[in-house]
């Protein structure tokens, strides 16, 4: 169970597991059991997050608070205490020991000036059947640590709902009962009430803990999967013809191997009438894509029949793959089976689009298709390509990435088309919306636990051209504390009336090796007008991304000129799962530094972990300009994975909602600090929709096979 101290534990002591990878743990607990309650008004406990940010990592953010927690700690007539937020750390070391021993090390209470529980600490945990036992040792960094010195404790799993716990933390011993609950798909929450068994009258003895335990989201596997062998089949034999080995009984295939197997026949037993290019159009308008355009060259002697079709996603915006998923369902679905008079070796090359302009391309065939659903990894390829075997579906940022896929295919694509069909699915300019909340928020300063000013946000793009668009930002306030009133310390953060909080005209262009760049002009939020730049650039691979942002911007009041210039290199270390990402430079509040980030992608959902160093000019003291945190965010997209269609106008949640906490490090006091290591963002282009929030670079794409071989099992039962 995630301990109010900071890490998961059997009470209050830590153990050597850890919060899983991809899992969070959302806890509140009525004690802080490092120190004994001494102001009987107001509240006393802690909330905790914890997050499994890798294979035996855990990070944890404590927020402890005593007293009255919604009044000014610089008030004579506030009763408080402590308000301490911090950070938490754990790592099972990766070894294979007796008895399911695991072993672990840890710290608590990092950052923040105060930190009353710091402590570094190692523990084994082994288990015995329904026992776990655990032993630690713990050297104390602060006068209020929990521990110092050798601490244990057992736990006894009684059923898959009840376990029960007794520890001993080095001074004192105490005993417990967890109640395990599912509450919904992937979450459930536990329940725990412990009692204090030492005689330490100066401790809360009896302590009542909630924690909900969520999954973030699949983690995406580092390779594709790799496929069972089946009997090849050539491309001119009828696939309905062909038997393949049974799943049990086949030998696997290695990622070389150039086998090919033969598909279901699971979509030859649906009647499909013959698909024309006007019917592939509208099927995909149907599935929410708009300007389609489908082209079609019929089968010869030498080459199977070719689809090429581009369509802008409108509905499927919080994931390309989801996207990609859906748009190859639709047409693959068309293509039926054999018996129905379709060409099941009928090659497709498939090009997504936003804003009219290409973002992802994608390249197969109708039998390798069905076959990559259900495991390949190669299939046999028409003779065009040049090579006898290759991907099954090969997917790309940009067509260079495709390579010796499209040799002889744009050659062909010159041709006269058979056919042609556009289908608009409405006007490009139709607006898309996407509403959610604006949040603006400070947890555990000294003028209150949590002030906060919230809004709701609806945000518009119309397209006007080819990667030309409009985009805003409309809000309108709904809720704040007293903190954000006029005359109050965060009156001047405070979402104002309702009005445009960004207005801006954007234009973008994919350019050649891997580059993409971005202009836009207009108001970047309320306070700032002028315009800035954007260019992103990735390798071969997609493992390594550069960017840079320049901009040039004017307050609307005091004039004050802002010209931000900012660099950045990324590294995705396990593609589709770990990134670490460095930034310097020059930000939009003048300060001058660099921010290190460790990216963690689990589904949709992304845990950033960041240190930030920055400084403003001074004149003759700049060293007390200088700034340094530590902090983490969560960003996830709200709402159904498919917007609401209103005619031909869109509605969805929010694309992404960050929330997230930081703390400064390195300075004796907890005075606040605003306008540092401020990064200009446009709400939409190419930091975000062009790259799929960085998740589109080729080896980042391979990784996210599994998601999509799902979408597109998922798109076929439901277009049924």
């Amino acid at each position: 169970m995630l301990s109010p101290s900071g890490y998961i534990g059997a009470i209050n002591t830590p153990t050597a597991d850890v919060v899983p990878w991809g899992g969070a743990s959302f806890g509140l607990s009525n004690n802080n059991p490092e120190q004994k309650r001494t102001i009987a008004a107001g509240h006393f406990g802690s909330m905790n997050a914890g997050f499994g940010l890798l294979p035996g990592l855990e990070l944890v953010g404590r927020l402890a608070y005593e007293g009255e927690v919604d009044c000014s700690t610089f008030d004579p007539a506030c009763r408080h205490g402590l308000r301490d937020l911090s950070l938490s750390g754990k790592y099972q070391l990766p070894m294979a020991l007796p008895f399911d021993t695991r072993v672990a090390v840890g710290f608590t209470d990092y950052g923040g000036p105060t930190a009353k529980f710091r402590q570094l600490y190692g523990a084994a945990t082994s288990t015995w059947g329904p026992l776990d036992l655990s032993l630690g040792y713990s050297r104390a960094r602060a006068p209020d640590a929990l521990m110092d010195g050798p601490f244990g404790s057992v736990a006894l799993r009684v059923s898959d709902r009840w376990s029960a716990a007794l520890e001993h933390d080095s001074r004192n011993a105490r005993a417990g009962l967890h109640y395990s609950l599912p509450v919904f798909r992937d979450a459930v929450l536990q329940l725990g009430v412990s009692r204090l068994l030492s005689q330490d009258t100066e401790l809360k003895r009896w302590q009542a803990s909630a924690v909900l335990n969520v999954s973030l989201g699949r983690v995406a596997e580092s390779a594709p999967r790799v496929a069972p062998a089946f009997a090849s089949v050539s491309a001119s034999t009828p696939v309905s013809t062909q038997a393949s080995a049974p799943l049990a009984s086949a030998a696997p295939l290695s990622a070389d191997t150039s086998a090919s197997v033969a598909p279901s026949a699971e979509l030859a037993t649906v009647p499909v009438a013959v698909p024309t290019a006007e019917s592939v159009a509208q099927g995909l308008v149907e599935r929410g894509f708009a300007q389609v355009e489908v082209r079609y060259w019929a089968a010869t002697a030498m080459q199977p029949a070719l689809w090429s079709v581009r369509a802008e996603s409108r509905r499927w915006r919080q994931s390309q793959i989801e996207a990609m998923g859906v748009a190859l369902a639709a047409w693959l679905r068309q293509q039926g089976g054999e018996a129905s008079g379709s060409r099941p070796a009928d090659e497709l090359l498939l090009t997504l689009t936003w804003q009219r302009e290409p973002v992802l391309h994608a390249y197969t065939s109708a039998r390798c298709l069905e076959g990559w659903r259900e495991g390949w990894t190669r299939c046999e390829l028409g003779p065009q390509s040049g090579l006898a075997y290759g991907r099954a579906l090969q997917l790309s940022r940009d067509r260079e990435g495709l390579g010796p896929r499209l040799a002889g295919v744009e050659a062909r694509m010159r041709q006269a088309s058979d056919a042609q069909a556009r289908a608009n699915g409405g006007p490009a300019w139709m607006p898309q919306f996407e509403i959610g909340p604006g949040l603006r928020y400070n947890v555990g300063t000294e003028l209150g636990l949590l002030d906060y000013s919230a809004a709701l946000e609806v945000g518009a793009e119309v397209n006007l051209a080819p990667g030309l668009f409009w985009q805003g930002v409309l809000s309108t306030p709904v809720a704040h504390s007293d903190d954000y009133d006029d005359g109050e310390p965060f009156a001047a953060n405070r979402h104002p009336k309702l009005g445009l909080d960004s207005s801006l005209l954007s234009w973008w262009k994919p350019l050649p090796h891997g580059v993409a760049a971005q202009a836009s002009a207009g108001y970047i939020d309320r306070r700032y007008k002028g315009g800035m730049v954007d260019a992103v650039w990735m390798n071969d691979d997609g493992r390594l991304r550069l960017s840079a942002t320049a901009g040039a911007f004017q307050h609307d009041t005091t004039h004050e000129r802002q010209n931000p210039l900012l660099g950045s290199a990324r590294w995705s270390l396990v593609p589709g799962v770990w990134q670490l990402e460095a930034t310097a430079g020059r930000f939009l509040g003048g300060d001058k530094g660099y921010r290190l980030a460790s990216n963690h992608w689990f589904g949709d959902t992304l845990f950033k972990l960041y240190y930030r160093d920055s400084q403003i000019d001074a004149g003759s003291t700049p060293q007390a300009a200088q700034r340094k945190f530590v902090g983490f965010s969560l960003s996830f997209p709200l709402g159904p994975k498919a917007a609401y269609a209103v005619g031909p106008v869109t509605v969805r949640g929010a694309d992404r909602l960050v929330l997230g906490l930081e703390t400064k490090v390195g300075e004796n006091d907890n005075s606040l600090a605003y306008g540092y290591g401020e990064i200009p963002r446009v709400r939409h282009g190419v930091m975000s929709d062009v790259s799929d929030h960085d998740r589109n670079g080729q080896s980042d794409l391979l990784a996210q096979y599994r998601r999509l071989r799902a979408v597109l099992s998922e798109q076929l039962a439901t277009q049924r």
